[in-house]
């Protein structure tokens, strides 16, 4: 069967040129890649079409190309905020060539399920959760009442099979279909500052995280955790330095460090390979200690993710389970010892939030040696538990295009004016970058990561404008 994947855009073509953060990122789609490759083990002909890559083009362009394909079967890939540019091109196509089945899957579909078919007409399918088996299940035919997490229509009605409780064997997924993305590696990029060698890609070795924070919507993966085995993402990176000329990977894991035994056993298969390949982590406060971090260093590690949201402890408590302040700065210190590169993850704008909180936050992040840091807008996606009574807790702007965690689409009553919230967003990243711990550190990085200065220089106009209106709301 012929079968297009299509990953949007998740914003407006005419912004597109005026968006940094897409000039700073550009992460290849793994779970279209993932099923991608699952499909093509089926036997199936699978094409891949990342809108991100094409940020300007517009989607009646993207849904001409997707027919002229001629597929018998379109896949879209959802989070909140590209839902609605997904769908665009969904019933774009559908215009173009009605007998073409259309199925979404991704985060937003999976929280949406059958009141998004009854809402969203072009929509044929839709997948909750994991998507490789219930997919080559859908297309080759499988009763649809079978089939685990599928939202199907029958008839005028909407009706769902069972939810999804048989889960993949992490190692007995095909490697993600990296070849299906045109342009890999070289048009993907990490973030500026956090790869020492270009090309570098991110890799998800492990699925689900134990922990409940309020902001998180488990629609996919649930409150589970499995991994692939050290032995089975060794040969994933082995693969992408010798086929693809990798020389550093990020894993974006949730949880990359909750199995202590899996990490120690990767860090050794890494250092006995030889590769010459660095990476990234994201840990957890309190799930690493010296000898781990030393096992990491020892193996590569360049740089560590830490998530830490909030500097004031009444918002960890509200917000962030089983995090304490005083552990955020012990494990931090251990890093940064050890001569990590360790970037802080924080968020603004939390219920309940207040000036003097994000104040707190802004002294406890400066406070840190931390050489870099994401600062996100609070957002209250759809599945996320602390989206119910959302709307009593300040002003919301129910608008999932603009579900980006860029935008303040919540506003605490606490704090009152969007306004506020970009001052302080403004003021905090001024003062961060500002300190002479900062200065220093990125003076070295002309060295340590110069890929990285070459995308700020080809891009400079783009990032001094963004810089300019960082600046202006500070004053």
């Amino acid at each position: 069967m012929n079968i297009v994947l299509f990953h949007p855009r998740g914003f407006d073509a005419a912004r597109a040129g005026k968006r940094v953060f897409n000039l700073a990122t550009v992460l290849p789609p793994l779970g279209l890649a993932s099923i991608a490759a699952a499909l093509r083990k089926a036997g199936h002909t699978v094409t891949l079409l990342d809108a991100n890559l094409h940020a300007t083009v517009p989607n009646d362009q993207w849904a001409q190309r997707i027919a002229g394909l001629a597929p018998a079967v379109v896949g879209f890939t959802a989070t909140t905020s590209g839902f609605l540019d997904a769908y665009d091109v969904c019933r774009l196509v559908k215009g173009l060539s009605s007998n073409i089945t259309t199925v979404f899957g991704g985060v937003h579909a999976s929280w949406g399920g059958a009141r998004l078919l009854e809402q969203f007409e072009a929509i044929d399918f839709i997948i909750a959760g994991e998507g490789e088996q219930a997919f080559v299940e859908l297309v080759e035919g499988t009763s649809h009442s079978r089939i685990e997490g599928l939202h199907y229509r029958n008839g005028t009605a909407c009706a769902s099979g069972p939810p999804r409780t048989t889960l993949c064997a992490m190692d007995d997924l095909p490697f993600p279909a990296y070849d299906l993305l045109k342009g890999f590696p070289g048009k993907y990029v990490l973030p500026l500052f956090s790869y020492p060698r270009h090309p570098a890609t991110s890799i998800i070795s492990s699925r689900g995280c134990i922990y409940r924070c309020s902001y998180c919507d488990r629609s996919v993966f649930r409150k589970g955790f499995r991994w692939n085995s050290p032995e089975y993402t060794m040969e994933l990176v082995r693969w992408l330095s010798a086929d693809y000329g990798i020389r550093h990977v990020a894993f974006y894991d949730d949880l990359f460090t909750l199995n202590r035994a899996r990490v120690a056993r990767l860090c050794g298969l890494l250092r006995n390979a030889r590769l010459g390949m660095t990476f990234n982590c994201i840990v957890r406060i309190g799930h690493i200690d010296l000898d781990l971090i030393r096992e990491l260093k020892s193996a590569g590690c360049w740089m560590v993710n830490v998530g830490i949201e909030s500097g004031d402890q009444a918002m960890l408590d509200s917000h962030k389970e089983g995090l304490r302040l005083e552990d955020i700065r012990r494990d931090i210190e251990l890093l940064h010892a050890e001569n990590l590169w360790v970037k802080g993850l924080f968020m603004m704008g939390f219920p309940g939030e207040t000036e003097e909180s994000v104040k707190k936050t802004m002294t406890f992040a400066c406070s840190l040696p931390l050489k870099d840091a994401n600062v996100t807008a609070f957002t209250p996606f759809p599945g996320a538990p602390v989206c119910k009574g959302i709307a009593s807790k300040g002003d919301f702007e129910d608008d999932w295009s603009k579900m980006d965690c860029v935008n303040f689409v919540f506003v605490p009553r606490e704090i009152g004016s969007r306004a506020a919230l970009e001052k302080y967003y403004g003021e905090f990243l001024r003062t961060f970058y500002h300190r002479p711990f900062c200065r220093k550190a990125y003076r070295r990085m002309l060295f340590e990561s110069p890929h990285s200065y070459w995308r700020l220089l080809k891009h400079a106009g783009a990032f001094l404008g963004y810089a300019r209106r960082i600046g202006s709301d500070q004053g």
